[in-house]
């Protein structure tokens, strides 16, 4: 077929040429090819040229074909040039980093990393090899400017991106605000503890025991009593009956419902777990890996009990530290649960069975409860929004009716507070942290959810109130109330957590510290009393024995209660030397847990670890610099008219207010309710009126720096 036919192709033909030679596109049809570079030869005899390589003419005639060099000038963006030079130097890092390490022998750093395990941070990130931190002021005051911190990981996969909500990423930033741009200890720790791929896939593929009778119905007790403290995920007269009938009938053959009692089985040993004794396999993840096969049945249909499966592998997934795989299956529930409209309200018409009605509306809120969590755990997008459902809370009508539920259905009244206050987490990461709500300044977004928090409170029947109780006495005799108010202490730390590290850059920034406004300093103390309060009720729920200690949601809020106190340790208040004190007892029990096997303080210690290393090289630092006492300019620090030091009132007002309360530790409850944050609350659109400092109001926005992380120039 002649070259110049196209055949519909808009593509030029690329015609062969012998070996060696350049290839030569044909052109377009119609095109003129008077613009081929020639030799110099053709080019002095001024004849048309082949343009390959030798030409035509200087092949014939035995000659050297040499072509001109062409240097065009060509237009290239700065913001490029800038990408390329940022590249150049980090990989010129790279290779000094593995100079200096082969020449000491391949010892490393506490945060180097093999290249097969190490998460790089991003160029703009890593402060070690030049990179840069994303502009975090687009970020947290709503500009469409937004720069995601991406990791490279030594994956096929693209790099994954962390986003600010993660406590992680908050400890690296709270690190990265005292560290020099050159240290190669400020770059975040990598995700890598967790159980394997290669392990469950191993185990999948193994034949795992059915357990024996006793031994089933002990695990199958435990989950089942776990699993209905926080959430509704099965009714266990039904999976009970299923595990009786695996035992009784010779002949009982249902994979699905043995998928089903094989990720309860995986609950169970979990949770009458308190270590994994060296060389044995994690409690529950043989089940666990055998219950994933029922995975790869994908049918076109969903059911109740897929949907129920995967809740159940969701949560032990989590406890796994494979908090992607969580993720994943509670959105995979989420929109199995759509596709059977679990969303909406069905009418009795369709379902008569009132039972069966609860039961939906029930799994529905326990898939949102996961996913909202989770989303909010990892800064992700949730699986559906808000606006979507249109399905009734849970409600206590069937029970109170008589019907005969066999004592599968609990209180409602915990998980409608349970979901409502997943609800307002997502809310937080997605104006705060998220972009969204553009028009509105940070303090006005943190405002907006505090309230929405406070109202929360208010909402709650009297059963769930957590009131101010004794130290010495156990406060939380319910696992279902411990994760709760738990789960409103690290709402309130993530909405507020910000401004707590705004406060750190004014006071480590400059010496004597410049002075932080009111409004900032009224929410900064709200942090810091919901942080300890958390490390206080953890603290004694393992004195008590009430803390699991291979489960995750506990060791995920202890993580995040110990950064705070870090923090605040920090800021040389009359009350930092406590804080100091709770801080370093958290990072003990942080430890125990790591040695006990958990998989998520395994990776939270080596965030501790590294948070200890450079609060130690603050304080040398400091000591070898002269500055004056702490008293000297705690009152500058703390702003004119804010009402006392960090984390308390005055010693007067704390006296008094200890006498009114009988003695009795602050809450999160109690927090809300101060009146230094309820004045805030009260305030109609701040704008930025509380920043009437010059100073501070440089500081807050200063251009590619924020309140949120450090400004580094490279």
């Amino acid at each position: 077929m002649d070259d110049q036919e196209n055949d519909g192709n808009l593509a030029p033909k690329i015609k062969s040429t012998a070996s060696g030679a350049r290839p030569y596109f044909a052109p377009f049809p119609g095109l003129s090819t008077d613009n081929t570079t020639r030799c110099h030869r053709c080019h002095s005899r001024k004849v048309k040229c082949s343009g390959e390589q030798p030409c035509t003419n200087c092949s014939k005639a035995g000659l050297d074909c040499v072509y001109p060099s062409r240097n065009r000038r060509v237009r290239v963006d700065e913001r490029y040039i800038k990408q390329l030079e940022a590249e150049n130097k980090r990989l010129r890092v790279q290779l000094s980093q593995k100079a200096d390490v082969a020449a000491s022998g391949g010892e490393t750093s506490v945060s180097a990393q093999s290249p097969a395990q190490e998460e790089q941070v991003p160029s703009r990130d890593r402060e070690s090899n030049g990179a840069a931190v994303p502009d975090s002021t687009s970020a947290l005051h709503g500009s469409t400017e937004t720069q995601p911190w991406f990791l490279d990981i030594d994956l096929p996969q693209t790099p994954k991106p962390i986003n600010e909500a993660a406590d992680t990423a908050f400890a690296t930033r709270f690190r990265q605000v005292l560290s020099d741009p050159n240290d190669p200890h400020c770059s975040h720790v990598p995700h890598n503890e967790y159980a394997s791929d290669d392990a469950i896939m191993s185990l999948a593929e193994t034949p795992w025991p059915w357990p024996k009778p006793s031994r089933a119905r002990l695990l199958m007790n435990v989950a089942l009593m776990h699993a209905s403290r926080c959430l509704y995920i099965v009714r266990p007269g039904e999976v009970l009956q299923a595990m009786e009938n695996s035992f009784s009938d010779p002949h009982w053959r249902d994979p699905i419902m043995a998928g089903k009692l094989r990720a309860l089985f995986a609950l169970g040993e979990l949770c009458s777990s308190r270590f994994v004794p060296p060389g044995q396999v994690f409690p529950g993840l043989g089940h666990f890996a055998q219950a994933t096969r029922i995975l790869s049945y994908l049918g076109e249909h969903p059911t109740m009990d897929f949907i129920e499966i995967r809740l159940i592998l969701s949560v032990y997934s989590f406890t796994l530290n494979r908090i992607y795989a969580s993720y994943t299956f509670a959105g995979s529930a989420v929109r199995m649960a759509v596709i059977l409209g679990l969303h909406l309200n069905i009418p009795p018409t369709q379902l008569p069975d009132p039972v069966l009605r609860e039961h939906r509306v029930r799994v529905w809120w326990s898939a949102y409860i996961l996913d909202r969590s989770w989303a909010a755990t990892l800064g992700c997008l949730p699986s559906i929004q808000d606006e979507d459902i249109k399905v009734d809370m849970p409600s206590n009508k069937v029970v109170d009716k008589g019907a005969p539920t066999n004592g599968d259905f609990s209180d409602a009244g915990y998980y409608i507070a349970y979901a409502k206050l997943a609800r307002i987490s997502m809310k937080v990461v997605q104006s705060i942290y998220g972009g969204k709500d553009q028009a509105a300044d940070l303090f006005t977004k943190v405002q907006q959810r505090l309230k929405e928090l406070k109202a929360w409170v208010e909402e709650l029947p009297p059963a769930l109130h957590m009131y101010a109780t004794s130290t010495t006495t156990p406060s939380y005799p319910n696992y279902d109330m411990l994760s709760l108010h738990l789960k409103l202490n690290g709402t309130i730390i993530l909405a507020t957590r910000p401004i707590l590290l705004y406060g750190l850059r004014l006071h480590a920034g400059s010496s004597p510290p410049k002075p932080i406004p009111a409004s900032a300093k009224t929410l900064i103390d709200t942090c810091i009393r919901c942080a300890r309060h958390s490390c206080r009720i953890l603290s004694e729920s393992w004195y008590n024995g009430a803390f699991p200690a291979l489960y995750h949601d506990l060791t995920q809020s202890l993580f995040s209660a110990l950064t705070v106190l870090a923090v605040s340790s920090l800021l040389d208040h009359e009350e930092s030397s406590s804080d100091r004190d709770s801080f370093e007892e958290a990072a003990q029990l942080m430890s125990q847990l790591k040695d006990s096997g958990n998989f998520p303080a395994r990776e939270y210690y080596r965030h501790v670890k590294l948070i200890m290393e450079t609060i130690k090289k603050t304080e040398e630092k400091n000591a070898r610099v002269e500055i004056p006492g702490p008293s000297n300019h705690m009152t500058s620090f703390i702003g004119q008219g804010a009402p006392g030091h960090f984390g308390g009132p005055h010693a007067e007002e704390r006296d008094h207010h200890i006498h009114d309360i009988g003695g009795l530790e602050v809450t999160a409850e109690t927090a809300l309710a101060e009146p230094s944050l309820e004045e805030f609350l009260m305030q109609p659109a701040m704008g930025m009126q509380f920043l009437d400092d010059p100073s501070s109001s440089d500081l807050l926005f200063q251009e590619g720096g924020g309140i949120y992380w450090p400004e580094f120039h490279f």
